[in-house]
C-alpha cells in the first residue's frame, strides 16, 4: 500500500488524542503521595533504604518481568513515594505514567549517567535539557530535537542547591535508546550540540510529564565515561548510590 500522506519516519506522526489503554488500566485502589522519588538504582538498595526510613509498601505495579513495589516513606511535612525505575525509556515511562494516574503530581528522577566530556566520576548534575534520541518521547510531544525540562521545578532545585551550598551546574544530556550504538561519530555530534552527559530515559520522562501537565526534574551522577572516545566503566558511580537516595529525598521536597 502506497500512501503519500504517511511520513517516512513514523515517530514524526504525533497525535495528542488520548490513548486507548489508560494508565489506570489495572484499576488499583491506590491513592499515592503527591511527591515521588523515581530512583534508577538497585532493588535491594531501595528496599533497605525504605526500611531504614520507616517506609512501607502500599502497592505494586506489575510488569512482565517483575513487580515494582511502591514505598511510602513518612516525612515531617508530607509522605514521599519511593519507586525503583527500570532502565530504558519505554519501561521507565510505563511506570511514570501510572504514577501520575494514581495521584503523583511531582517526580524527581535520580540515577547515574555516562560522561561525554572530561568529567570526574560521582559528580551530580541537575538536568535542564535532553536531546531526544529515543522513541518514547515522540508519542507524548510533537517532534523536536530537544526537550526542555520544566523550568519551575528546575528553578526550585536551584534554590535548594543554593540553600545547601551545593554547586549548581545544570547539564544537557543525550538520551539514547542505543547503549551499544554510542559511536564516535554520534558522540562528536552530540558534544557539538552541547551534550555533556548520556542517559537512556530523561527526554522521555520529561515529555510524559509535560504531556500530563505534571512537575518533573532529574538529577544524574556520573558513572562511566566516553570522553576519550573509548569506554571506561570506572566504578559505575558506586560511591554515589546511597548519596543519591539521601539527596533525592531532600530535593524532591523542594520541587
Amino acid at each position: 500500500m502506497n500512501d503519500s500522506s504517511l511520513s517516512p519516519i513514523p515517530l514524526s506522526e504525533f497525535t495528542p488524542t488520548p490513548g486507548l489503554i489508560s494508565p489506570r488500566f489495572e484499576k488499583l485502589d491506590l491513592h499515592l503521595p503527591k511527591r515521588c522519588l523515581l530512583a534508577f538504582l538497585g532493588e535491594k538498595r531501595i528496599e533497605a533504604f525504605a526500611k531504614s526510613k520507616g517506609g512501607e509498601v502500599i502497592g505494586k505495579f506489575l510488569s512482565l518481568t517483575k513487580p515494582f513495589p511502591l514505598y511510602r516513606i513518612p516525612g515531617e511535612k508530607e509522605d514521599i513515594l519511593l519507586v525503583q525505575a527500570p532502565a530504558g525509556a519505554p519501561s521507565a515511562v510505563l511506570i511514570e505514567d501510572r504514577l501520575f494516574a494514581y495521584g503523583v503530581g511531582k517526580i524527581l528522577a535520580i540515577g547515574c549517567c555516562g560522561a561525554l566530556s572530561d568529567i570526574p566520576e560521582n559528580c551530580f548534575f541537575p538536568i535542564e535539557k535532553a536531546l531526544r534520541d529515543e522513541g518514547t518521547s515522540f508519542h507524548y510531544l510533537p517532534p523536536s530535537r530537544f526537550v526542555d525540562l520544566p523550568k519551575g521545578p528546575l528553578e526550585k532545585l536551584k534554590a535548594f542547591y543554593e540553600e545547601k551550598g551545593y554547586p549548581f551546574h545544570p547539564a544537557t544530556t543525550w538520551t539514547s535508546d542505543g547503549f551499544f550504538r554510542e559511536t564516535r561519530e554520534k558522540i562528536e555530534m552530540r558534544k557539538k550540540e552541547g551534550c555533556t552527559l548520556v542517559d537512556m530515559e530523561c527526554s522521555a520522562l520529561a515529555a510524559c510529564a509535560i504531556f500530563r501537565q505534571k512537575d518533573f526534574a532529574q538529577i544524574m551522577f556520573t558513572a562511566d565515561t566516553l570522553a576519550k572516545m573509548a569506554h571506561d566503566q570506572r566504578n559505575w558511580g558506586a560511591e554515589s548510590r546511597n548519596a543519591a537516595l539521601l539527596l533525592g529525598m531532600e530535593a524532591v521536597m523542594a520541587i
